[in-house]
């Protein structure tokens, strides 16, 4: 009997270690705004290319109007170099949280690759907003 609850005990330790934490708010309305008002080619574009834990900071803490802004109006070779290896997630964070919408359009649509590199990796997060 005892090694019964042991085993029963055991499982559901490693079901609670397992299981995902709570999403907040904001992560619930970000998923919302990737799977249902993006561009289905920018978020493929989005997801293909895009460093894992670059991708989790736009999905855990953009803010949902700017995400949508990214998803919805961005060239897809400008929001995939916005999102590769090398640019660094504190300035992605910056961009996504506190850039005017109209600000963070020209940079996903009009911007020269090498200089959306440039700031997404070398610029002072306060300048990004």
């Amino acid at each position: 009997m005892n090694n019964m609850i042991n085993l029963v005990t055991l499982c559901l330790v490693g079901l609670a270690i397992a299981a995902p934490a709570p999403q907040t708010a904001n992560e619930v309305a970000t998923r919302i705004v990737a799977v249902s008002k993006s561009k289905p080619e920018l978020l493929s574009a989005a997801v293909s290319s895009a460093d894992p834990d670059l991708l989790r900071v736009a999905l855990t803490d953009a803010d949902p109007a700017l995400l949508e802004v990214a998803l919805t109006k961005a060239n897809a070779n400008l929001l995939g170099t916005a999102l590769t290896r090398g640019v660094k997630g504190n300035l992605l964070r910056a961009a996504l949280t506190e850039a005017r919408p109209d600000t963070l359009e020209t940079a996903l649509t009009a911007a020269d690759p090498q200089l959306l590199t440039l700031a997404l990796t070398e610029a002072v997060p306060e300048l990004l907003g």
